[in-house]
């Protein structure tokens, strides 16, 4: 059996964002974010699952026409704190390889992204944030929380080409109905999130300048590496 399998059954790309080491040697914890792409109809078992794992406060950061498209299964289902953010930016294949760190940089902007930002920071219990097919909107977000907890840039740039083998079924119907959007575009490229990373470190320093130019409180960087950091 494949390694690549998700947490849930109702989707094809959720997984931890625990057990990746930070630079001074501490490693994230498990069972406090989830990464994910699409929700469908959840089982009785991924409910338990989810409930069991106080994995109950859902981002849903699709636009609107993927949501109504695609509705999230757990928005109905009583226990689960369903919160809809749509970033539009980034939403869209950028032109070019070389656009995609850029695109990624629109989507850290977002209009809705202090939202998704102050409900990762202040929820109780775990945080399950997801887009579509949990690789761009969803990978910027991971990216930003790793990048808050000093995960080492290497670590950061794994858990976002791993998308890659989740998502393989996905991306060979995509293709199939896209045949002119370039493969290295839709792809979990390493180059595309090293290029994230450098522009984002270039514009704003350290994620607290990050937070603060969203309008949010730097101390929101703490609070996420508390949550997330052993030892802290």
């Amino acid at each position: 059996m494949s390694e690549y399998v998700s947490l849930l059954s109702c989707s094809r790309n959720t997984r931890e964002l625990g057990g990746i080491e930070t630079v001074n040697g501490g490693i994230t914890r498990y069972g406090v974010f989830w990464r994910s792409d699409t929700l469908g109809t959840p089982s009785a078992e991924d409910v338990e699952k989810l409930l069991s794992s106080r994995m109950t406060t859902i981002i849903d950061m699709r636009t609107e026409a993927e949501v109504k498209k695609a509705p999230d299964g757990t928005a109905d289902i009583d226990g689960f704190d369903y919160h809809h953010f749509p970033i539009t930016e980034g939403s869209e294949p950028p032109d070019s390889l070389e656009a995609v760190p850029r695109s990624y940089m629109t989507i850290a902007m977002g209009e809705n992204m202090p939202k998704v930002m102050k409900v990762i920071a202040e929820a109780d219990g775990g945080v399950l944030f997801h887009c579509t097919a949990g690789k761009d909107r969803t990978g910027v977000v991971s990216a930003i929380i790793l990048m808050a907890c000093e995960a080492e840039k290497e670590s950061i740039v794994s858990d976002y080409v791993v998308s890659r083998e989740y998502n393989k079924e996905r991306l060979a119907a995509f293709l199939a109905a896209h045949p002119e959007v370039d493969r290295n575009i839709v792809l979990a490229n390493e180059k595309s999130m090293k290029g994230f990373i450098d522009l984002f470190t270039q514009r704003f320093g350290t994620v607290e300048g990050y937070f603060e130019a969203i309008g949010l409180p730097a101390e929101y960087t703490d609070m996420i590496r508390n949550k997330l950091v052993e030892g802290r």
